[in-house]
């Protein structure tokens, strides 16, 4: 028998799963081709069985064979193994896939905003000429707008399914405070001052506010009664699977984490013990300026990189229409939401130099 799973790549834990469920029905994985995602399973006796994917070239190490994991199937890089024990220690590692699922999802990503970029440009233009003409396409409007929407959600689908695959094996579980009021509070550019976020929130531990989440600019917090809490504001270029794992079994506790492993900021927290040494991430101030500074190069390249392709943009637009400040028409408009949108990020840009003046001074203050 032969099944057909088209993004069973992007949901690996539903894949594996699926196929325990498969032999439990008696029908267990004996081939697999990847170019045309076809699944081949041989009839047999139920049995339980254990499935793991995983994205690798080499053999299978021997802690694996040793533990009872086997191959049953494999085609180009992806190899499908099998484990029939019912008490299994050692899985394979799944860096290697969540390595190609944020490839892809960054991709996806990519392509769908150049995707964007260029079909707007086109209805657009269909727009304009069909006005001009007096005759409305409307084929060339829907099809350039059903394939913008068609890819859209492909990539919506896979960043998703990457998201909920990377949080479990990650694990990037947020601990929630059950008990206390929720407060909540709003701090602009949190991001761009860690230090200060840092003991703004340790303020409110002492203030009897414990932190529970962030979404955006939004602190929620509950009512928990004075506290002696330690945060920490993380900037990580990249973060590996190991990232999370390492300070949670230290004992430090998963406050808020961005959405992407690349350009990562993350909000750690740890109680601690009146006359205890207050736990920290880093207790030489150099490493903390060394932080300091991978964080506001990172924000500055990235803000100046936005600043200059609007300005290059705002550029165009004055060439195209000429000295008139304002009208009425699509270059017009858009005009006046460039211009919106450079003093928005250039008040961004300075924002992110003074704040880090400010934090420089309170690190080589504080130590």
């Amino acid at each position: 028998m032969k099944k057909m799973r088209w993004l069973w790549s992007y949901q690996v834990n539903r894949t594996e799963k699926w196929l325990s469920d498969m032999a439990r029905e008696g029908y267990h994985l004996c081939d697999f081709n990847a170019v045309t995602r076809e699944f081949t399973f041989e009839e047999g006796e139920p049995r339980n069985a254990i499935y793991a994917i995983r994205f690798d070239n080499n053999a299978l190490p021997s802690a694996l064979k040793q533990e009872g994991w086997h191959i049953v199937a494999s085609s180009k890089s992806w190899q499908f193994v099998k484990n029939a024990s019912s008490d299994v220690a050692v899985y394979p590692t799944r860096e290697t896939i969540l390595r190609r699922a944020r490839m892809h999802t960054y991709l996806f990503i990519l392509l769908a905003i150049f995707l964007m970029a260029g079909q707007i440009n086109v209805l657009l233009m269909t727009t304009i000429i069909s006005r001009t003409v007096g005759d409305i396409s409307w084929l060339g409007i829907v099809i350039p707008l059903f394939i913008l929407t068609l890819f859209i959600s492909l990539s919506m689908f896979v960043f998703r399914a990457y998201r909920k695959f990377e949080k479990k094996e990650m694990d990037f579980g947020i601990q929630v405070v059950a008990n206390g009021r929720k407060s909540h509070k709003i701090k602009l550019g949190w991001m761009y001052l860690p230090q200060q976020t840092k003991e703004w929130l340790e303020v409110q531990a002492e203030q009897g506010f414990e932190l529970e989440r962030v979404f955006g600019p939004l602190f929620t917090f509950r009512q928990t009664g004075r506290k002696n809490i330690a945060y920490e504001v993380s900037f990580e270029p990249k973060v590996d699977s190991t990232f999370f794992s390492i300070h949670k079994e230290i004992g430090w506790q998963l406050k808020f984490s961005s959405n992407l492993t690349w350009m990562h900021y993350s909000i750690w927290a740890m109680p601690y013990k009146e006359g205890e040494m207050v736990p920290a991430f880093m207790y030489d101030p150099h490493e903390r300026l060394r932080s300091l500074k991978k964080s506001l190069f990172m924000s500055l390249g990235i803000s100046g990189y936005l600043l200059i392709i609007l300005a290059v943009s705002l550029y165009m637009n004055f060439y195209r229409i000429g000295n008139t400040f304002f009208e009425m028409s699509i270059d017009g408009i858009l005009r006046l939401l460039l211009i919106v949108t450079i003093a928005l990020w250039g008040s961004i840009f300075l924002k992110i130099i003074i704040g880090f003046l400010r934090e420089w001074k309170i690190v080589r203050e504080g130590y």
